[in-house]
């Protein structure tokens, strides 16, 4: 028997006045029991959603933390200009130095070049009239990087490469980024003519194209990209700056 039920059970053994002392005594204890039950519902359910309150707010936290990685290093670098671009050249074709770089889209390095260093490479070399820039494209590996490579050829039909370049990069590691929808998609982010374009693209014009890149890159000994044609004299990106400096005069 429990112990309520013992209590009410000895009561109707006991006076009237008797029972009516205890019965209230019983109603302020089965009261405060409830109470205290109520209390700790109270307490579990806060404490419950203070965890759920914590959790979604270290989601948010690692969320927007993911997004600033992505995005901050274009507003800490200044903006490329890519008006005069021809094709894949940019600058002044008479400038005493050339530069080629040999890159991949889905190369890490070469998408922290383009992201973090192009900008202030252009700004300082190539809109002063010093540095004629080509870039080419090493698109062998897999389909999506031959369809990129295509896209490349068809972008620098109306001289938007630069511009279309940088989402090649940005969605590189994505699973759909170098689909043809998605790569129509960025033609038209990078305004560019769709129709042009897509019938470029569909037509497979420049499809091959990316074999006589090969064959340049592997004629003059490139060893992997990021690589840098200066002039003669093949570097890393790490020594791009460093190089140029040095043959206009500027190294100290």
């Amino acid at each position: 028997m429990g112990e309520i039920q013992l209590k009410v059970h000895t009561l109707q053994n006991q006076p009237i006045m008797a029972k009516s002392c205890q019965l209230l005594s019983l109603e302020v204890e089965l009261s405060s029991k409830n109470s205290k039950r109520e209390q700790l519902r109270k307490k579990r359910l806060s404490e419950k959603r203070k965890r759920i309150t914590t959790f979604v707010a270290i989601t948010a936290v690692v969320i927007l933390l993911i997004g600033l990685a992505a995005i901050l290093p274009r507003f800490l670098n200044p903006s490329a200009n890519f008006e005069d671009g021809d094709g894949f050249y940019l600058g002044d074709p008479e400038a005493p130095i050339t530069v080629v770089e040999f890159s991949r889209y889905t190369c890490s390095h070469c998408k922290t070049f383009a992201e973090t260093m192009e900008a202030e490479f252009i700004a300082k070399y190539v809109d002063t009239g010093d540095v004629y820039f080509r870039y080419v494209n090493l698109a062998a590996g897999n389909e999506g990087l031959l369809n990129a490579g295509e896209a490349s050829y068809c972008a620098a039909d109306q001289n938007k490469f630069f511009e279309y370049k940088n989402f090649l990069y940005t969605y590189a590691f994505s699973d759909s980024g170098f689909e043809t929808n998605a790569l129509i998609n960025y033609a038209e982010s990078a305004d560019l003519n769709v129709d042009e374009f897509t019938l470029c693209l569909e037509s497979d014009t420049y499809r091959g194209a990316y074999i006589n890149d090969q064959n340049y890159a592997q004629s003059i000994g490139i060893p992997g990209t990021p690589s840098f044609l200066v002039n003669d004299q093949i570097v890393l990106a790490s020594q791009l700056f460093e190089t140029l400096d040095e043959l206009l005069g500027e190294g100290t």
